[in-house]
């Protein structure tokens, strides 16, 4: 597990305005795709940073990152963020107890397609469906 303040994005809309560094974004998420890390989901809160300023900055720099393996380990878990009057990032708290059931949110990562038995496991699934679906048929003769 990888956690702290990466000073760095890798998404659009880790960042509430245009003022975009794309080349860095590549080069963190290529380094985040590199090593098979994925972000736990943070709750409650879109952004971590405030330049406080009128109108405000606002960005997602604090992370936290982790492998499949943890993520199988500690599947409990969930990251949420706490508010601070002494500093423009707002603290995370990565917590253990349990959380009322919720909906997930899916995010493909791109890594997946580098494991071993991806492939198999994906076309298992789409030849299960059954074939009453006429969108599956279509899209079976493709």
């Amino acid at each position: 597990m990888l956690c702290g303040d990466f000073n760095l994005i890798y998404r659009d809309e880790d960042k509430n305005n245009g003022n975009l560094n794309r080349r860095m974004m590549g080069r963190f998420r290529r380094v985040i795709n590199d090593l098979a890390l994925k972000e736990i989901y943070l709750n409650g809160r879109r952004y971590t940073w405030s330049n406080e300023q009128t109108p405000p900055t606002l960005v997602h720099l604090d992370r936290v990152l982790c492998t499949a393996d943890w993520e199988e380990q500690h599947g409990e878990c969930h990251l949420r963020c706490l508010a601070s009057v002494i500093s423009d990032h707002s603290p995370l708290l990565l917590d253990y107890s349990p959380l009322p059931p919720a909906r997930r949110r899916f995010h493909f990562e791109d890594y997946w397609t580098r494991v071993e038995g991806f492939h198999d496991v994906v076309a298992d699934a789409w030849h299960s469906v059954d074939d009453a679906d006429p969108f599956r048929r279509i899209m079976r003769r493709m």
